[in-house]
């Protein structure tokens, strides 16, 4: 059953590989500036601004530079039910002979954690708990039993998860509940970086290649124009705080403008 978490269906095992959070806690420092974030107020403290670069640059990292060269994880829903969203992990890339710790960074955290060690891979790299040995988790009589990774899933709210082994690792994010748009061949998707989409990251793909593309973004009749660039492969990316001044909860709508696609994209923030 599910934990105290909310995260995983997994039981509490003891205290091993500890230096498997120092790993991956360095993620948030990895990237340097990630120069696209645009700021919905015009007078947001320099402290803020820095901690939401932390959070993209972390996020970013996460997903395209944490994993060990070669290492990758494959997601299967296994269970659905209302936002209650349940996984199978299969990892390729990494030894099968390590014994691995499970490391998430939610969005209510400001650093990633460890959520359970002494997991293993078995068949074809399914994440299990072996249940042979002391060190690896789960019950005896369930040997080799896959774990379930359950996320009760807000829309556009990414989990990322990882496997660490001291200098093995293999990282993914999953969006159960995606917000994506498309539209004449382009797709644009947003998730929230912080639990009630104070901050907001958006990544597009099938644009036109090395261009400035633009976006109309609108909240309460705020208008601002969001500018991004494309790279060679016509991928973008870039943040923004969708939150408006005087305003508990609200709703932004993004709409490419100027580009031969022009997906429209809209989600909701705020308690």
């Amino acid at each position: 059953m599910l934990n105290a978490m909310g995260f995983y269906s997994m039981q509490k095992e003891k205290g091993l590989m500890k230096n498997a959070f120092a790993s991956a806690a360095t993620v948030v420092l990895l990237l340097a500036c990630f120069s696209s974030l645009n700021y919905g107020q015009s007078d947001v403290e320099t402290r803020a601004a820095a901690t939401s670069q932390a959070l993209v640059n972390g996020h970013v990292a996460w997903r395209s530079k944490l994993s060990s060269p070669g290492a990758s994880i494959q997601v299967k829903e296994v269970g659905r039910q209302g936002s209650l969203v349940q996984y199978h992990l299969y990892v390729s890339g990494l030894p099968f002979n390590e014994l691995y710790t499970a490391v998430s960074w939610p969005v209510t955290q400001a650093k990633p954690s460890p959520v359970m060690e002494g997991v293993s891979l078995g068949k074809d790299g399914i994440v299990i708990c072996a249940g042979r040995t002391p060190e690896q988790c789960g019950d005896s009589s369930k040997k080799d039993d896959p774990i379930e990774f359950a996320f009760n899933a807000a829309k556009g709210e990414p989990y990322r998860v990882a496997l660490i082994a001291g200098n093995d690792k293999a990282a993914v994010v999953i969006v159960p509940e995606p917000i994506m748009a498309k539209d004449k061949g382009c797709v644009l998707n947003v998730e929230r970086l912080l639990p009630h989409f104070e901050l907001a990251y958006f990544t597009g793909r099938g644009f036109p290649p090395n261009a400035d593309v633009s976006f109309n973004g609108e909240s309460y009749g705020e208008k601002r124009l969001v500018n991004a660039k494309t790279d060679s492969e016509g991928n973008l990316q870039f943040a923004l705080m969708p939150f408006v001044a005087g305003h508990q909860k609200g709703t932004t709508t993004i709409k490419g403008v100027g580009t031969t696609c022009s997906p429209s994209i809209e989600f909701e923030w705020g308690t």
